[in-house]
């Protein structure tokens, strides 16, 4: 009987041809997403998602060799989810200023909803989810120009390129910069909003969601309007 039954979970595991089911799949990046947002990448194990949904550690690594494998699948959601975000922030305006401030309050949007995902992302990146924001082509270091920029940075730098053909940045102390360097002061100042907000959120008062998104919005206006 113990036989049969192990047969019968490998058949559902792998389904009629021996490949590995998709709604299996599907059902561990759903509970391994779950646990993620909860407990964070190190408090959870591949025990723990086996038993929830219902099938054994072994039928997991069908789909996924180690836990690395099985989070980098679970971070491609969210690098996808951040990337389309941004693009509908991007295609919302037709001004060039309104856009780059739509982009910037979808960023910080992102990372209040997705605290952890943004925290292996962009704070405290683990090797195993930084494969969709770099070119890991060995041999070409970050400072090579042949490495490609993650979509999401590429998606900025062409919102300020517009932004510097409308003269936005005149007058300002971006005047005279390229695009890509205005696009990096952008990034930095955002980043720091929401990265000390997820950082320091459970030490100190000051940082629910409404206070950080007013932060957000005087990081934008500054980094748009900074005069010289």
């Amino acid at each position: 009987m113990a036989a049969s039954s192990t047969g019968a979970a490998r058949s559902r595991a792998t389904g009629a041809s021996g490949a590995p089911s998709k709604d299996v799949r599907g059902a561990i990046l759903a509970e391994a997403t779950r646990l993620f947002r909860e407990h964070g990448v190190d408090g959870f194990s591949m025990r723990q998602i086996a038993d929830a949904i219902g099938y054994s550690a072994t039928t997991i690594y069908l789909h996924f060799k180690d836990k690395n494998h099985l989070m980098y699948a679970v971070c491609e959601s969210g690098f996808a989810e951040f990337g389309a975000s941004l693009a509908a922030a991007a295609a919302s305006e037709s001004d060039a200023r309104e856009r780059l401030r739509a982009i910037g309050r979808a960023y910080v949007d992102f990372a209040l909803t997705h605290p952890l995902h943004y925290d292996v992302m962009f704070i405290r990146p683990k090797e195993w989810a930084i494969g969709p924001l770099t070119d890991a082509r060995v041999g070409v270091g970050p400072e090579d120009p042949q490495r490609a920029d993650p979509e999401s940075f590429a998606e900025l730098v062409q919102a300020v390129e517009a932004a510097v053909s409308a003269r936005v940045f005149e007058g300002t102390i971006h005047q005279g910069a390229d695009a890509r360097e205005i696009a990096m002061r952008f990034w930095a100042a955002i980043h720091g909003v929401v990265a000390l907000a997820i950082s320091m959120n459970d030490q100190m008062r000051g940082f629910d969601h409404d206070a950080v998104r007013a932060r957000g919005e005087v990081a934008i206006d500054a980094a748009l309007g900074a005069s010289r």
